[in-house]
């Protein structure tokens, strides 16, 4: 087994302009106050990170899925892991829309992150799918209040972009929820 690498995980461009850097909000094309537009960057930073973990424990279970139902169980988590990596996306493309630069690389998004990464083990499908389910969860919180957020800075296409998503997340833990109902989806220790 490969040891664990250690030292910088971010390399530098060198001779490259730097067009914005990171932290940073310019005038922005919707014209939001640029604090505002920070206040709003500062919470999109965390969803669309949210999103980027949830992406990969979904591609993870995904993987991993066994037992009797794992082609339906990996079915609807390929299906999910695309609709974050959408999610994702969006709002990485809001924050750039407001002005503002997307944690892009592992220590940015990890420092936002409301969604943790899961141990590399291999769980249990049971176990994993009940950790999707708080992972839902917990995205599904985030971006409720940076709905509210959002509409206390007068930002209508944001609270538009996450009140449509929030309910595709809201389906998707639904989903999972149903295959947690399944008295298949057994335990290594209940066998």
């Amino acid at each position: 087994m490969a040891e664990p690498r250690t030292g910088r995980l971010v390399r530098e461009l060198d001779g490259a302009s730097v067009r914005q850097q990171w932290g940073t909000i310019t005038e922005n094309a919707v014209r939001l106050d640029r604090d505002d537009a920070a206040r709003m960057v500062e919470a999109l930073n965390a969803d669309h990170a949210g999103a980027f973990n949830l992406f990969y424990v979904l591609r993870k279970h995904y993987w991993t899925a066994e037992g009797a139902e794992h082609e339906d169980v990996a079915d609807v988590l390929k299906e999910q892991y695309e609709r974050a990596r959408d999610l994702n996306d969006d709002l990485a493309e809001r924050i750039t829309m407001l002005g503002g630069v997307p944690a892009s690389t592992p220590p940015n998004l990890q420092e936002y992150a409301p969604v943790h990464l899961e141990a590399e083990h291999h769980f249990d499908l049971r176990a994993s799918l009940e950790g999707d389910l708080e992972a839902y969860a917990t995205l599904v919180a985030s971006m409720r209040e940076h709905v509210g957020l959002a509409k206390e800075l007068g930002d209508e296409a944001t609270v538009e972009l996450l009140q449509d998503r929030l309910e595709v997340l809201e389906d998707d833990a639904s989903d999972i929820e149903d295959f947690l109902a399944d008295d298949a989806l057994v335990t290594e220790g209940s066998r």
